[in-house]
Formats: C-alpha cells, sequence, structure tokens
C-alpha cells in the first residue's frame, strides 16, 4: 500500500509540476541533450504509435536527468534572443511540437511523498525542492530557511520579515479582510506565497504568481506547500483571467512599473478588480526615498480612475475600486479613456494589452464587493454571469447537481482518497462552471479550473463563485 501511494502521488504531483509549476533550467541550458531532428522525429513516432491503436501497449520513455528541471515553453536559451521591451522575454513562448520533448519528467533523486496539508504550510521536504538559492538570499527576511531534511517556511516577505500574520493584522485596519466580504486575491510577484498561504486562514482564495526569473523554484516552492500558484509574468499581454475577478489585488515590493507604458499596467489591474474592490501595494514606489517622481504618478493614476485612498500607512497604499460606472471620460491629465462599448474585456488568452479601461457596465447585475454575496453563500448562488450563456441558470443547476452526485461516487467507488490529506493539488482540465471545485470545497484541497480558451468563456462565473482558475489552450 505504501508503494502504491508513492506512485499515486508522484503521478498527481509530476502531473500539476509539468503544466504549472517553474522548473531550475540551468542545468536545462547546459546539458540539454536532444536536437531538434531528434524530438521531431520522437514526436512523429508516438504520434503514429498512438493513432496506430492495436493491443499491444506503447512505451513512453523516461526523460534524460537533466529535464527534471524542465518547464514546457519556460525555456531560457529560446527566451534570452526574445526582446527585453515590456519584459516580453519572460512572458510564455512555446516551441513549435516537433521540438517538444515527448517524454515522463523524472521527479529529482530522493524524492518522497510530499508533507501532507495543513502541516506543509510551514514545512517541505528539501529533497523534493534541493534548491538552496532562495534560503540563502531570502532566509533573513523570513521567506525560508534549511532545517535538517526539510525547508522551513516562517512565513516572512520582503515588506514583512517578522511574518505574514503581522502584515494581515496592520491591512486589517484598512481592507475587510474577515467574514467573507472579500474571497477571491491576486498576489503578484508573490515570491513563496506566503501572503496567499496567510490568507487561508481568512477564508480568502488568493492566486499568486511569479515569472521564471532568477529564484526559479519559487512557484515550485509554493505548491510544493499547496498554496495556489502558478507561473506568469505582466509584460505584454493580460494576463489569463477575465474581467473583473479579484475581490483583492496586492502587491508587495513586485516592481512592476504601473504607470508605465501609458499606465497599461495599472489599467490591466482595474481590469481584473471587481469594482468595489481593493488595491494594495506594498513597498516602492510608495513614500520611497529617490521615487517621488513615481509615486507622484501612481497617485495621478488612481485619482484619474476616481479610486478612493483608504490609507498610506509608510510604505503600503490601500485603494479601493468604484463600485459604481467609471469616472471616465474625465479631463485627465494622462489621456486615459474608456475602451469601445465593443471591447470583450473579458478575453484574455495571447490577447495583447490595451491601455484603456474595461467599462464595468458591460456586466449587467450585482457582482461589485459588498454587493456580491459573501462567502461561503456566494458558492452556490447562481453568478450573474452565467447567464452570459444561453440557457446558463438552467445548466448551472444541473451542474452543480451533477457534481456533487459525480465527487460521492468518486469517493465511495473509485478510492481517490479525495476529502483526505493526501490530495492537496487538484487541476480541473475542463471546468466549465467549476462544479467539480464546488463539491471538494469542504475538503482540504484547493481546485485549479482551467477553461480552455477556444470554449464558453465560464471563467467569469467561476471567479464569482469564489473559486479560481485561468484560461489555457
Amino acid at each position: 500500500m505504501r508503494l502504491r501511494e508513492l506512485l499515486l502521488a508522484t503521478f498527481l504531483v509530476l502531473f500539476f509540476l509539468l503544466l504549472f509549476t517553474p522548473r531550475r533550467l540551468s542545468s536545462l541550458a547546459s546539458s540539454a541533450s536532444r536536437p531538434a531532428l531528434a524530438a521531431a522525429r520522437d514526436h512523429s513516432r508516438l504520434a503514429a504509435a498512438l493513432e496506430s491503436g492495436g493491443s499491444r501497449p506503447r512505451r513512453v520513455e523516461s526523460c534524460p536527468a537533466s529535464y527534471v528541471d524542465h518547464m514546457p515553453c519556460e525555456d531560457p536559451r529560446r527566451s534570452s534572443q526574445l526582446s527585453r521591451e515590456m519584459n516580453y522575454y519572460r512572458e510564455r513562448h512555446c516551441p513549435p511540437p516537433e521540438e517538444t520533448p515527448l517524454c515522463l519528467v523524472p521527479p529529482p533523486d530522493g524524492y518522497k511523498v510530499p508533507v501532507r496539508w495543513p502541516e506543509s504550510l510551514n514545512k517541505i521536504w528539501h529533497s523534493n525542492m534541493p534548491y538552496n538559492k532562495i534560503a540563502d538570499r531570502k532566509g533573513h527576511q523570513g521567506w525560508m530557511k534549511i532545517e535538517g531534511p526539510h525547508f522551513i517556511f516562517p512565513g516572512g516577505g520582503t515588506m514583512f520579515p517578522d511574518g505574514a500574520g503581522h502584515y494581515l493584522e496592520k491591512l486589517k485596519k484598512y481592507v475587510p479582510l474577515t467574514g467573507g466580504v472579500l474571497r477571491t486575491a491576486l498576489d503578484m510577484g508573490c515570491g513563496v506565497a506566503s501572503f496567499g498561504g496567510a490568507l487561508l486562514a481568512e477564508g480568502i482564495l488568493t492566486m499568486s504568481f511569479a515569472p521564471r526569473d532568477s529564484h526559479k523554484a519559487q512557484i515550485q516552492f509554493a505548491l510544493e506547500r499547496g498554496i495556489p500558484a502558478f507561473v506568469a509574468m505582466l509584460g505584454t499581454r493580460r494576463l489569463p483571467f477575465p474581467s473583473f475577478s479579484f475581490d483583492l489585488v496586492h502587491c508587495s515590493r513586485c516592481l512592476i512599473p504601473f504607470t508605465a507604458y501609458n499606465a497599461s499596467y495599472f489599467i490591466e489591474v482595474d481590469r481584473l478588480l471587481r469594482p468595489g474592490g481593493y488595491l494594495v501595494i506594498s513597498g516602492p514606489p510608495v513614500q520611497w526615498a529617490k521615487q517621488e517622481k513615481e509615486w507622484a504618478n501612481l497617485q495621478a493614476v488612481a485619482r484619474a480612475l476616481c479610486y478612493e485612498v483608504i490609507a498610506v500607512d509608510q510604505n503600503t497604499a490601500v485603494w479601493r475600486k468604484p463600485t459604481g460606472d467609471s469616472c471616465l471620460p474625465n479631463q485627465n491629465e494622462l489621456g486615459i479613456k474608456l475602451c469601445d462599448e465593443s471591447d470583450d474585456s473579458s478575453v484574455a488568452w495571447y490577447f495583447k494589452l490595451k491601455n484603456c479601461v474595461s467599462r464595468t457596465s458591460s456586466v449587467k447585475g450585482d457582482y461589485a464587493v459588498g454587493s456580491i454575496p459573501k462567502w461561503p453563500d456566494r458558492l452556490n448562488r447562481i453568478p450573474v454571469r452565467a447567464g452570459l450563456l444561453e440557457g446558463g441558470t438552467d445548466i448551472f443547476e444541473d451542474d452543480t447537481r451533477s457534481w456533487t452526485r459525480r465527487v460521492d461516487y468518486y469517493k465511495k467507488s473509485l478510492n481517490l482518497k479525495l476529502g483526505t490529506t493526501s490530495v492537496r493539488n487538484v487541476m480541473d482540465m475542463n471546468a466549465f462552471f467549476g462544479g467539480f471545485a464546488a463539491a471538494l470545497s469542504s475538503d482540504p484541497v484547493w481546485v485549479m479550473n482551467v477553461v480552455p480558451a477556444d470554449k464558453s468563456s465560464t471563467l467569469s462565473a467561476i471567479y464569482d463563485r469564489g473559486l479560481t482558475g485561468v484560461y489555457h489552450d
């Protein structure tokens, strides 16, 4: 039974990591051994084998040991040849299919069944993530440290070295972090996601993201801890979420130049933030030495969009987005304008950033913070945006009932260990309205709800329910 559990856990972890975790790629750059021609030959051979069918099972080989840190579409050799403008080179760039390796990514040497949730929030096996760089460089800020066979996570960050708990107590003076008013949050440039981990205790589900950069394993640490996270970069494209998804957007020393490029990055945050939602920025440029101009520009953009200043507490600023229609058009000095009424603000898969502000009036009904039901009531209320589909209300109710029955069957008949500490990170690869995740809401799991980019855009309804997910292809 122990071996069976190990194999199952290894499969689940590798499956999840293959799509969503960064891998340390320095070894790949020097030792990636298979040329494009060989990869194309493997691809064609495997495709032909799968298409031919037959009774003989086809074997998929293991990748070379150097592929232990491989991450699809995040190859530094390819990225290094691309433009640095707006961090384009740090965004997702996929090779053509004939250059895509078709082999099974191996685990690190000494890999163990992960530490079970919730203990994993504070401790993971060093052998599962044998990368010491962050601990060496950020240990004094409370990010993480090595202790025997484990990495320990004290819960700190660059702007909250004493721990995210103390930081949250500060924010609670200005933001309603308790009582279910806020449910969905986005943490930009998250490090090892200790901020998102701390918010789980408040019933707030945070999607944390960071690019694959010099700290190549930071998102991988977050996922090993059991905290929702994925690799992304705010560069030239919209982030892969629908408009008005997050009740709270947070940046703690994320170093995003919000006012650059005609305020395109602040405007993207505005697209993602639900009306009445809260924006928190800690660190530069908020009252930061030698960044007075940048701080003045940030305040000017917020004023142009009529954000209410809730507080400026040392190096932390808190704003609230208007609950109604934008105050644009106005005579702002930055020339910021509303998008055309024809603009679909929820299109976000490989979609270039716009420097116009999304119209909140494009969505009818009560979906603003303060109007949308509190968590957990909102989970099973019919979302306003479910009605964007023809017959969406009836389909939503049928989907919810169906998944309640299916999950019960999974647990009783298939022995998938859902509802136990054996399963923490779950992906629904065709989530629709998030019925599967909703049926698991009382279990110690979080679900990455994936809505395929070529399907009906139901991800907004998933966020209205208080769940989380991404567009993907």
